[in-house]
């Protein structure tokens, strides 16, 4: 086996054994990276609200075997229609050439919430006339909020051995729970490994987390929205609200003349 690195010196011939080589490690590298890893957005691909339209960020997405990249913001328009809308990505067929294998992908808004076997899902609202979309939360039940509302609990997510629920609800409930009466020592530690994850939390060690919590038999097949009941259930077991701290006893003096 060799390894051929290409050396791009001044007045030296590119040649196509060192174009291939190009090729081959940037998609080899992306290709083993995620070759564990389950259908749906991998990195990035975050959200806001900038007027009357949605802006989702650069990231990655895997469907089926190929890693797509979107290396600059999408803008979407939207307007209230009271009716559940998905924010998705829509894969088109790969289109081959002589020369290249084009794979198309476009983001779009549906209010068909199910999503096709050639789409993936970032987000979803229901906007009601009058009414403003907000991207700001409450606290990690308010995620749930059914309207005007980015909500993410049936985001499409790719992780380690499957699918995954999206970051922002899992970063957003490690946070809470490091603020519970209840916060132990495993419930930190959960909640520092969401907090300091680049990419999603495998959902079969939040199923299992959740599961030990409830007192529970893990149940990995359970659905988003069920599993979203059940770390809102565990915050309110926990307590739910932040640690006080005790107030430092002052120290008093007696003087004796």
């Amino acid at each position: 086996m060799q390894n051929l690195y290409p050396l791009f010196e001044r007045n030296r011939i590119l040649k196509k054994e060192l174009l291939w080589s190009l090729r081959d490690y940037s998609f080899a590298h992306i290709g083993l990276e995620y070759r564990q890893y389950g259908q749906g957005i991998l990195k990035g691909c975050h959200v806001r609200i900038e007027g009357e339209q949605l802006v989702v960020s650069p990231g990655m997405i895997k469907f089926r075997d190929f890693v797509y990249l979107i290396t600059e913001e999408e803008r979407v328009s939207y307007e209230p229609t009271d009716q559940v809308t998905a924010l998705k990505m829509r894969f088109a067929a790969a289109q081959e050439t002589p020369d290249h294998i084009l794979y198309g992908m476009e983001i779009v808004l549906d209010e068909r919430v199910e999503t096709g076997e050639n789409e993936l899902e970032v987000c979803r609202f229901r906007l009601q006339r009058g009414a403003w979309l907000r991207e700001t939360y409450k606290s990690f039940e308010d995620m749930g909020t059914q309207y005007n509302v980015l909500n993410y609990i049936h985001a499409s997510w790719g992780s380690l051995r499957g699918s995954a629920m999206c970051p922002v609800l899992t970063q957003r409930f490690a946070q809470e729970l490091l603020e519970t009466n209840g916060c132990g020592d495993m419930d930190a530690q959960f909640a520092y490994l969401c907090m300091n994850r680049g990419d999603a939390l495998p959902r079969d060690i939040l199923t299992d987390y959740i599961g030990r919590k409830n007192g529970k038999k893990p149940e990995h097949t359970i659905s988003q929205e069920a599993l979203f009941q059940e770390m809102c259930m565990t915050l309110r077991y926990m307590g739910g609200a932040p640690q006080q701290r005790e107030p430092e006893k002052k120290r008093r003096m007696i003087l004796v003349d």
